[in-house]
């Protein structure tokens, strides 16, 4: 049996420079921040609800920092989630929030259809939340 090498020195010439400008732009990418991803903590609650001409009343973070729920002190809540390099948030009145908290988790679900569920984890369980998820949506 005869093996032809389909490759030649053009070839191997060009892989090797495809290689090198992706290796290139895989640096860049990184010296951009490319792998960088916002976390979610008190302050930039603080900032989103100040946007808003609100104050934070009581906030639950997740573990990883990737999403947040806080009840703002005009009676709605607040659904902070990372996107990328940035957070986005999303107000609701109280009532249109359905809130199940169990063993550290808690499952909210919207009446708006298309914002998706918030599934998260939660390190504790502050009253108000617990107050909140049995009914009681009123400050």
């Amino acid at each position: 049996m005869h093996f032809e090498n389909p490759f030649g020195i053009a070839e191997l010439i060009e892989l090797g420079g495809s290689a090198a400008v992706v290796l290139l732009m895989i640096g860049v990418a990184a010296v951009l921040g490319f792998r960088m991803s916002a976390r979610i903590d008190d302050g930039e609650l603080t900032r989103l609800a100040d946007d808003e001409g609100v104050r934070v009343e009581g906030a639950v973070i997740a573990q990883n920092g990737r999403t947040a729920l806080a009840r703002l002190s005009d009676g709605r809540v607040m659904v902070a989630r990372v996107m990328g390099a940035d957070v986005s948030a999303r107000f609701a009145p109280a009532n249109a929030v359905k809130l199940n908290v169990k063993a550290r988790r808690l499952n909210a679900t919207f009446a708006d259809a298309g914002f998706p569920p918030l599934n998260m984890r939660l390190d504790d369980s502050p009253a108000w939340l617990n107050e909140f998820s049995g009914g009681g949506d009123k400050p």
